[in-house]
């Protein structure tokens, strides 16, 4: 979706770009990300907004961007929250990684979404309606049951089953979202590992030189300041995982 280029151009350039352009393979993610620090920050100088960085190395989280406080802030996670979606309604067995949702012809957002698809489909085109229909399926007894469950965020979905993690009041830190999605690309969160692997499945944005780069991008548009996402990880040719979640202030324009 052209509307999330800014933090899909922002994440990529540091966390893969940067290994096939500096050929960085002996250096750590740590050095990675601190090579580039200066250039993070007046990213976001440059586009006039505030954003934060935060990475994960095994236990050690380290956050980079021209506003740190942010990586301790709670906001909507918007479609970041897709994830999760996907993992309560794979588990609970209200849909399969086969099922195609269908288009009944109505207007949607965006005429890439205007189609029958599956929800891995949905999930690269971020497709909101389809989510939304799986969350009515979940029914918001099970989602809060699931939500709390995992503890993700603030835990709170409120009283509207298809719109909380759009417009509130789920609302989750960039520390909890890179916690969460390292467990998931870990295989570690309390979900079957086939669910897990189905939905980690969904999320490969992009593979260069034996690094794979998974994510998840959202763009909470409905509320003000909008603020954007992308939260994945990047698998490096040895296997190991470097967990990532940018979190920053969106405008329409960007």
């Amino acid at each position: 979706m052209n509307k999330y280029f800014t933090c899909y151009v922002v994440a990529s350039l540091f966390l893969s770009g940067c290994t096939v352009q500096h050929n960085l393979i002996n250096e750590t993610p740590s050095q990675i990300v601190q090579g580039h620090n200066q250039v993070i920050h007046q990213y976001f100088d440059e586009k006039n907004t505030s954003g934060v960085l935060v990475i994960q190395t095994d236990k050690k989280i380290n956050l980079y961007g021209n506003a740190l406080s942010r990586a301790n802030t709670e906001y909507v996670p918007a479609s970041t929250f897709k994830m999760l979606n996907a993992l309560i309604g794979l588990e609970n067995q209200k849909t399969d990684i086969n099922e195609i949702f269908k288009w009944k012809g109505e207007k949607r957002s965006f005429t890439a979404w205007e189609k029958d698809m599956t929800l891995g489909e949905a999930m690269k085109l971020s497709a909101v309606p389809v989510y939304q229909e799986l969350a009515r399926r979940i029914g918001l007894d099970l989602m809060q049951k699931e939500v709390k469950r995992i503890g993700f965020g603030n835990a709170e979905i409120g009283q509207q089953v298809d719109n909380f993690w759009l417009v509130g009041p789920l609302k989750v830190t960039p520390i909890q979202e890179v916690e969460f999605v390292s467990q998931l690309a870990h295989t570690q969160l309390p979900f079957s590992e086939k669910v897990q692997a189905n939905v980690k499945n969904m999320l490969l944005l992009e593979e260069s030189n034996g690094y794979k780069i998974f994510g998840k991008t959202g763009w909470a548009m409905d509320i003000k300041p909008q603020v954007g996402w992308l939260t994945g990880w990047v698998e490096q040719p040895d296997g190991k995982i470097v967990a990532f979640a940018l979190n920053m202030e969106m405008r329409s324009e960007m």
